[in-house]
């Protein structure tokens, strides 16, 4: 079964292009939006593991420079 996560960003003013585009190079990433609204960025990840899902969220993602908040929903069906 893949494992799949819905990531949404809250980027740092002025920050969201650079965000986007570092989320979006990720290889786990299968899609990524720029948004208007509450959040900035959407993320679709999958993996055939759930442990590489919470690897990128907590050490990559994280850790982009301009990363503000994330919130994240696992796909359970």
């Amino acid at each position: 079964m893949l494992a799949e996560a819905l990531i949404l960003v809250i980027a740092d003013v002025g920050s969201m292009r650079n965000v986007f585009e570092e989320i979006e190079s990720l290889p786990m990433m299968r899609e990524a939006s720029m948004l208007a609204g509450f959040y900035d960025i959407m993320a679709i990840g999958e993996s055939d593991k759930w442990s590489e899902i919470m690897d990128t969220l907590i050490e990559k993602i994280r850790s982009i420079e301009g990363v503000k908040e994330t919130t994240t929903h696992i796909f359970i069906e």
